[in-house]
């Protein structure tokens, strides 16, 4: 019985092998490529609520999301690396995520909400393997509550982004300037980073001024990474009770370290559990500033992507992560 089984998993291993010969062959690779693929994610999130300063008052919350990412143009093929044209892409990408607030810091619970819609240009060059990628992201986002759409509030966001890899595949750095609500208000940062493959296995990537990487890869199929980064934003609320200002601008930022682990299953699905612990949160409403206890973070993701993986230039052959496409995890 042994046997009969170990012949059945033999053949089919052989059968997979063949397949994956094929389908090289042809050109045709059998994943989505991780980049320029067409791609929808939800997200499922829990922050642990803690202490607010030293009073009574808490705050956390249960949130989730969904993004859709779809390339509008990519050009006539997929230049390999070999290439010395310019590549051109264009890709749209929509996103909702809604947080509702938990126990009694805001009163009542607020169910916070961004919808967003981003258009990124992207441009490989290189005279005579593609080693240059230059990004121009804009986006525009309605960070309100409860979905609702109100003039006036709309916020504008970009990035302009240069990634060069180096010829050995091994080391990139990435330069750039990115407008972003990343540390709770809209702010213009400067990107410096870089990127290092230790081996076939080992990743290490820096980013001033937001995210640090480092990233073990078990298998084809699993790996995991441990990540310092900053996580921050604001929405505009209602007046209420105890708000009585007609405008509130409620603002949050914290740094969290966290463990992440990314499984990409034989159906083009991406698994994506993060678990962390986050500093010392700085909450803001209007001027009134105040100081959060640190906590626990949770995250959960499913990712995914729809069609073939052609050949594609090194600079192109990367996977963004959890995120979708956004310059925030693309400059790590």
């Amino acid at each position: 019985m042994n046997s009969k089984r170990q012949d059945t998993l033999f053949l089919q291993t052989v059968a997979l092998l063949l397949l994956s010969v094929i389908n090289t062959a042809s050109g045709q690779a059998y994943k989505p490529h991780p980049l320029l693929s067409p791609m929808w994610q939800a997200d499922a999130e829990y922050y642990v609520p803690s202490q607010v300063e030293d009073t009574t008052l808490k705050h956390g919350y249960t949130g989730g999301g969904f993004t859709f990412r779809m390339p509008i143009y990519t050009g006539k093929d997929w230049l390999s690396a070999e290439g010395g044209h310019p590549f051109y892409a264009v890709l749209a990408q929509a996103k909702l995520l809604a947080r509702q607030t938990q126990v009694d810091y805001l009163e009542p619970d607020r169910l916070l909400t961004v919808s967003s819609f981003s258009i990124t240009g992207l441009m490989a060059t290189g005279p005579s393997s593609l080693r240059n990628l230059y990004l121009l992201q804009g986006t525009v986002s309605m960070p309100t509550e409860d979905f609702k759409l109100e003039m006036g509030h709309q916020s504008l966001h970009g990035a302009l982004i240069w990634r060069h890899l180096y010829h050995n595949n091994k080391f990139w750095h990435t330069l750039g300037i990115i407008y972003s609500p990343v540390l709770g208000r809209d702010l213009i940062l400067p990107v410096i980073g870089g990127g290092y493959k230790m081996g076939n296995d080992d990743y290490v990537q820096l980013t001033l001024p937001f995210n640090f990487a480092y990233t073990h890869l078990f298998s084809r199929k699993f790996s995991m990474s441990v990540k310092l980064n900053s996580q921050g934003g604001y929405n505009h609320i209602h007046a209420d009770s105890t708000i009585n200002d007609g405008s509130v601008l409620f603002r949050n930022r914290f740094s969290k370290v966290s463990l992440l682990a990314r499984y990409y299953t034989d159906r083009n699905v991406v698994l994506v559990p993060e678990i962390g612990v986050t500093g010392k949160g700085r909450l803001a409403i209007n001027d009134q500033k105040d100081t959060q206890l640190s906590s626990f973070y949770f995250k959960f993701s499913l990712q995914v992507r729809f069609g073939k993986r052609p050949a594609a230039s090194p600079i192109l052959n990367f996977d963004p992560g959890d995120s979708g496409f956004d310059p925030s995890y693309l400059v790590e």
